[in-house]
């Protein structure tokens, strides 16, 4: 097996020809064991294509995995690692629905149709989920359920990367999706990363009036350009708090309260601003064993809504490749600058701006 520093010298030309069949490829071992190694390339069976990956996305999601060391979706380490990448099909196996040539982006899941989750139209709790990992490599393998299901041919003129953005907006439209936030109701959305942003424009769209909290002024004025009325630094106090409800209807705490970080803190800020009758909206990832810790009586008396969103769903899937195209430049403001293999795990661990893997 080659070294790191070795494998840093092939250019990407020479990795995707001379130094077939081998690929490069980031392995997750463990908490913060993330290796560049030396793999072979992936082979098509029945229904299922490889893609030769032209963007992959660094994500929140990825970096907590790689300081975990695990995830839901993950098999036993070591397991190839990423999630978010949009490609050209460079095999297809016989039935596959996908041809050499294709430009696609990928799913990191596919449902199975048939249980009773999938019925009702809540796939990403579907008991035989099949999940997709390895976007971090130069060649991705793709599972038939996953190549018949959510494989989805890039428009002409969208930016692979774009493409690849499809997968986290999906799940803000979900998250979106599960409120029942209504038009000209008051929304607060606590968290401007992606997430956020893209709840803030969905409910914004229908018409609610969205005050989007984070303590980043770039991502305040983004949530502007997105939809927002309103935005706020980050409540952390009572001040905060006393701020943020000020600016709802009378007062009284929003209709509808979206907390789109994985931080239990956030989820209970959000508890405390939804006014009675209200719902709150918890999505994000958090850690394990972490508890969630409300006063009861408000949630009681006030006949407060809890609940949360994960995941995306098929539908949701293609509403967020058709949103994208739509508004190519607004997405691609998400987007930081590019990077190499090498400086995923560097990234993933400094946090920040969602970045473009070219490997």
């Amino acid at each position: 097996m080659l070294a790191g520093r070795d494998l840093e010298r092939v250019d990407a030309a020479a990795a995707r020809g001379r130094y077939r069949p081998g690929m490069r490829a980031l392995i997750l071992h463990g908490p913060g064991d993330l290796r560049l190694e030396e793999r072979p390339r992936p082979t098509a069976g029945p229904g299922e294509v490889v893609v030769e990956v032209d963007a992959a996305l660094t994500c929140a999601t990825d970096a907590k995995i790689l300081a975990r060391g695990m995830h839901p979706s993950l098999g036993p380490v070591p397991v190839p690692f990423g999630h978010e990448g949009a490609g050209t099909v460079v095999e297809a196996g016989p039935e596959a629905r996908a041809a050499v040539g294709d430009r696609v982006v990928v799913a990191n899941s596919a449902p199975c149709g048939v249980c009773e989750w999938c019925d009702a139209g809540r796939e990403g709790l579907c008991a035989d989920i099949v999940y997709l990992s390895g976007t971090y490599a130069q060649y991705l393998w793709v599972p038939a359920r996953i190549a018949a299901v959510n494989l989805l041919a890039i428009p002409d003129g969208v930016d692979p990367a774009l493409a690849a953005l499809s997968e986290p907006v999906a799940c803000g439209l979900r998250g979106a999706e599960r409120s029942a936030a209504a038009a000209g109701q008051s929304v607060v959305v606590l968290g401007g990363g992606l997430q956020g942003q893209v709840i803030c424009a969905a409910l914004a769209r229908r018409g609610c009036e969205v005050i989007l909290c984070d303590p980043h002024p770039e991502r305040r004025a983004l949530a502007v350009r997105m939809g927002a009325a309103a935005t706020e630094d980050a409540p952390r106090d009572a001040d905060g708090l006393a701020r943020v409800r000020a600016m709802t209807p009378e007062g009284r705490g929003a209709n509808v309260t979206v907390a789109a970080v994985g931080a239990v803190s956030v989820w209970e800020t959000a508890v405390a601003l939804v006014r009675p009758g209200g719902e709150v909206n918890l999505h994000g990832g958090p850690g394990p064993g972490e508890v969630l810790g409300v006063p009861a009586g408000p949630v009681h008396y006030g006949e407060i809504t809890l609940q949360a969103s994960y995941h995306h769903t098929p539908a949701t899937f293609r509403a967020a490749l058709t949103a994208i195209s739509a508004a190519p430049e607004l997405f691609a403001e998400l987007l930081g600058p590019e990077i190499g293999l090498s400086e995923v795990a560097q990234v993933l661990a400094a946090g920040g701006q969602k970045r473009v893997v070219r490997p």
